[in-house]
């Protein structure tokens, strides 16, 4: 017993001097229990399910052949070895104890060696078995983490070499067809490398303890599009036909967790999609189950006509590192996480996930969520940006670059800082200029959060009331909660798309023009 933890033993008698005697005997190499009665023994087993019960078998009401009975009946006790402790010496007694499930017998009046030995044979089964039962574990998941390692290596590789291959072969083509076809393709590759990365930085976030859900609030037919967008090249280049059915009842703006939510919804359509010949077809569904008070229960069902699943492996799909099509020389791509994940996600929002499959006919996922209903904030027809100021602190040239060639038609005006002393800086020499910050959370010398303590902190009313972004890779709730705590507004996750960025700055922009025009 040495270096391992202590066994667990559950010790039930109504005589209070036994129960000193067991305890003197045993609490020093044993974690015990006591109950001095039946149904005190079935609370107390369920409670902490022990790894051996010493059962007395006259006893006030329930006696021990009934306790056992019923220590037999539930799945969480039924296992659990109990050792009979009795005055009783007759063969009858030990065979109806037998009969009914006990494991051993130690008789009254108890002798030390005795009933030491009877404990440590029963003990010494269920460790053994239970050394067994982890190693089988152990080596069941180290198969499935090698096999999933040897996929993220041809995984992350292929996407990689379309992306240079393919953007080497748009900068030696003066076609403009070709060349755009090459970008195509390396986005597409782009989006495949994005959805992978993410899944490995998701394996430890993405366990039942350390996932936390955020809460705000987003358009759910935004969402849609935007994963939909994002499938789109999949099911393009495959020639298939993907259909949808929105419920017009689904309100168009929740409160939940819109980044999870899309994981969830790609996840599905990209498996739909990779499992599924050329020129087949994919189906999406969403519907209202229930909405109680404006609190919405939604299904969204992917069918598709694909390869199905099969019959062995249908235990597996919701299991990390696992995949149906097996190894690395495997047909069809994907990292084996996408499912597991899911799962997690989908049970997080008070929902379910589950799938109907028939080898060769197709397959259909289906999950629910909970969600609230929210209100939009944004105007129908987005007002003109022109001539606002945006300061945007970053200290990656190539991420400048980007948000000012994607809001380029917008005709802001642009600031740059390169580090978080800069952005403080700028915006002390100008305040009134500045309509936003985009302020990047990771650069030297000055981080984007002490940054935005420093601004908050200035005697100047702008500095209140300047609307300031995060702009992060780190997305976990608790991570953006540190943001907003430091002062920042609100929070764009990168690589953020061109409709996000259009929409937070469109609305916190106009938000604080409007306040202006009141005041």
């Amino acid at each position: 017993m040495e270096g391992l933890a202590k066994n667990k033993i559950l010790i039930v008698d109504d005589d209070r001097a036994n129960l000193m005697y067991l305890d003197n005997l045993l609490s020093a190499d044993h974690e015990l229990h006591i109950a001095k009665d039946g149904a005190q023994a079935l609370k107390r087993a369920d409670e902490y399910i022990p790894d051996l019960i010493l059962l007395d078998i006259v006893m006030p009401g329930m006696n021990g052949y009934e306790v056992l009975s019923e220590l037999k009946k539930s799945e969480k006790t039924r296992d659990i070895p109990v050792i009979f402790i009795t005055g009783l010496d007759t063969d009858e007694d030990e065979m109806k104890g037998l009969e009914l499930g006990a494991d051993d017998y130690i008789g009254k009046p108890f002798h030390d060696a005795i009933v030491r030995l009877r404990i440590r044979n029963q003990l010494k089964i269920i460790n053994q078995m239970r050394l067994i039962v982890e190693k089988e574990i152990a080596e069941a998941s180290s198969r499935a983490k090698s096999e999933f390692l040897s996929r993220m290596s041809h995984e992350l590789r292929t996407p990689m070499n379309a992306i240079i291959g393919m953007t080497n072969l748009a900068r030696n083509t003066d076609d403009d067809e070709k060349k755009n076809d090459y970008l195509d393709k390396s986005a597409a590759a782009s989006q495949d490398l994005l959805r992978l990365v993410e899944d490995v930085l998701d394996i430890s976030d993405l366990s039942d303890d350390n996932l936390q859900l955020g809460n705000s609030e987003f358009s759910f037919g935004g969402m849609m599009r935007s994963v939909m967008k994002k499938a789109e090249q999949l099911f393009l280049s495959k020639n298939q036909k993907l259909t949808t059915c929105i419920d017009p009842s689904i309100p168009e703006f929740l409160k939940g967790d819109e980044r999870r939510l899309a994981q969830v919804v790609d996840n599905l359509l990209s498996n739909a999609g990779k499992f599924t010949p050329e020129n087949g077809s994919v189906q999406l569904d969403a519907f209202v189950t229930e909405n109680e008070n404006g609190c919405f229960a939604i299904q969204i069902d992917v069918k598709d006509n694909g390869i199905g699943i099969p019959e062995d492996k249908k235990a597996v799909v919701f299991s990390a590192f696992e995949q149906a099509d097996g190894g690395i020389d495997r047909k069809f791509g994907g990292a084996g996480m996408g499912l597991y994940q899911s799962k997690i996600i989908v049970e997080k929002m008070g929902g379910a996930i589950w799938f109907e499959s028939e080898p060769g006919i197709g397959t259909k996922f289906s999950f629910t969520f909970k969600a609230q209903s929210g209100q939009s904030n944004i105007e129908a027809e987005t007002p003109s940006l022109a001539g606002n100021t945006i300061l945007l602190a970053d200290d990656v040239d190539i991420n400048r670059e980007i948000i000012m060639a994607s809001l380029e038609d917008t005709q802001m005006q642009f600031v740059c800082a390169e580090n978080g002393s800069e952005a403080v800086e700028a915006f002390k020499a100008d305040p009134s200029k500045y309509d936003i910050i985009l302020m990047d959370i990771n650069m030297p010398e000055m981080d984007g959060v002490e940054a935005t303590r420093r601004i908050r902190s200035l005697k100047i009313p702008e500095a209140e009331t300047i609307p300031i972004i995060a702009l992060s890779a780190n997305t976990t709730p608790e991570e953006v909660e540190s943001y907003l705590s430091a002062g920042m507004t609100d929070h764009l996750g990168k690589p953020a798309d061109f409709e996000k960025i259009m929409r937070m700055i469109t609305r916190y922009v106009i938000g604080r023009r409007k306040m202006g025009e009141t005041a």
